[in-house]
C-alpha cells in the first residue's frame, strides 16, 4: 500500500480535503450566527434607546417604498340658533396626507478563516464582539435619524422639524445673555429664570395649539440637564433646579402627571446659531412616530470570498414624522 500525501483527498486529489474543510467552516459559521445572534438582540443600550424617545411605528411592510399617513382635523363652531331658522351651523372635517419615503440601511460583520480555523482547532465559540458591535452601530445610527435625520435622505428628527415654532430664551442674564450657565458652568441665569424660560414654553405648546395640545417630554442637552441636577435652587433651599422643576412645571400642575425629561446627545449645537436647543413635545404616537418598517436584522451567513465569510444586516426607516407640530416647541440659546 502506498501512502497518500498529507493534506490530500480521495485519489491524490488535493482538493477534495480543502472543500471538505471550507464546508465544514462555513457549517460553523453559519451554527454560530444563530447563536450570536439570538444573543446579541437580547442586548439593550440604555443609552441609546431612540424608542423611549419616540413612538416607533414597525407596522407597514418591510420592503415598502413609502407610507401614506392620513390627517384630519375639525372645523366648527355652534351658535346660538332660532328654531324657525334655516341656516344651522355645520360642522366638518378637513382631511390631508403626507408621504414619506422609506429608505435602506445596513451594517454586519464577518469572519476569516483563521478566525474560524482556529475556534475550530481549539473547540471554542467565535467571538460575539463584532456582531454586538454591528448591533450598537445600527443603535446609534437610528438614534441620530431619530434626533436629527438626516440630511443625505432629506430627512427631519426630533430636534429640527419644519414647521415648530421656535423661540430664543428670554435675554435677561448676567450681561443680557440667554444662556442658563456658561462654558465653564458658572450661573449666568438665576433658578427663577431657568424655571421660567422653561414653564413658558410648556405653556407655549398649550395656549398656541388653543389649549388642544400638552407637552409631557422635555428633551435637553446633556450638559444642561446636569448643570440643573446638581445646582441647588439657592442658598438657603438645597433642593436642585431638576427636582424643583419636576415638582411645580405647569404640565403637572395641570394635569397630575409627571413631566419627562431627558438629557440626549446632540442637542449642544441644535439651535440657531449652534446654540442649545430645548425640545418640548407630547411624546404620542398621533403627534410624531418614528417609521422603521424593518428593524435590524441579519441575513444568512454566506461566503464572500476563498477565506472570508460574511453576515449582512439590514434595516428600512423612513424617519421621524410629525403629525402635529403645534405640539412642539423649540427653545435656543440656553
Amino acid at each position: 500500500m502506498t501512502a497518500q500525501p498529507f493534506g490530500f483527498g480521495h485519489n491524490g486529489d488535493p482538493s477534495m480535503n480543502f472543500n471538505d474543510a471550507q464546508q465544514a467552516a462555513l457549517n460553523f459559521v453559519v451554527g454560530q450566527a444563530y447563536t450570536i445572534n439570538a444573543q446579541v438582540y437580547e442586548n439593550k443600550f440604555p443609552d441609546l434607546d431612540f424608542g423611549r424617545l419616540v413612538f416607533v411605528d414597525s407596522s407597514a411592510p418591510e420592503f415598502t417604498p413609502g407610507i401614506v399617513t392620513f390627517i384630519s382635523s375639525t372645523v366648527g363652531q355652534a351658535r346660538w340658533y332660532n328654531s324657525g331658522a334655516k341656516d344651522i351651523a355645520k360642522a366638518d372635517v378637513i382631511r390631508d396626507k403626507a408621504e414619506i419615503r422609506v429608505h435602506m440601511a445596513g451594517v454586519g460583520y464577518g469572519y476569516d478563516i483563521e478566525e474560524v480555523g482556529q475556534a475550530q482547532l481549539m473547540g471554542m465559540d467565535l467571538p460575539g464582539g463584532k456582531a454586538l458591535a454591528a448591533r450598537r452601530a445600527y443603535t446609534e445610527f437610528m438614534w441620530n435619524v431619530t434626533l436629527t435625520g438626516d440630511t443625505t435622505k432629506g430627512l427631519k428628527g426630533l430636534a429640527n422639524q419644519s414647521g415648530v415654532t421656535t423661540g430664543t430664551a428670554t435675554a435677561d442674564g448676567t450681561g443680557s445673555v440667554t444662556t442658563w450657565f456658561d462654558t465653564a458652568g458658572n450661573a449666568t441665569k438665576t433658578p427663577t429664570q431657568i424655571v421660567r424660560d422653561l414653564n413658558a414654553v410648556l405653556t407655549g405648546v398649550f395656549t398656541g395649539s388653543l389649549t388642544v395640545e400638552m407637552a409631557d417630554t422635555v428633551l435637553l442637552p446633556y450638559s444642561t440637564i446636569s448643570y440643573l441636577g446638581a445646582t441647588p435652587m439657592s442658598a438657603t433651599n438645597s433642593e436642585t433646579i431638576l427636582s424643583f422643576i419636576l415638582r411645580t412645571n405647569v404640565y403637572t400642575q395641570m394635569t397630575g402627571q409627571p413631566l419627562t425629561i431627558r438629557g440626549v446627545l446632540g442637542l449642544d449645537t441644535a439651535g440657531s446659531g449652534s446654540s442649545k436647543r430645548m425640545v418640548a413635545y407630547a411624546n404620542r404616537q398621533d403627534v410624531c412616530k418614528l417609521h422603521l418598517p424593518m428593524p435590524h436584522r441579519f441575513l444568512p451567513v454566506y461566503q464572500d470570498g476563498p477565506t472570508s465569510f460574511e453576515i449582512p444586516g439590514i434595516f428600512r426607516t423612513g424617519g421621524v414624522e410629525v403629525l402635529r407640530t403645534g405640539a412642539f416647541r423649540y427653545l435656543d440659546g440656553i
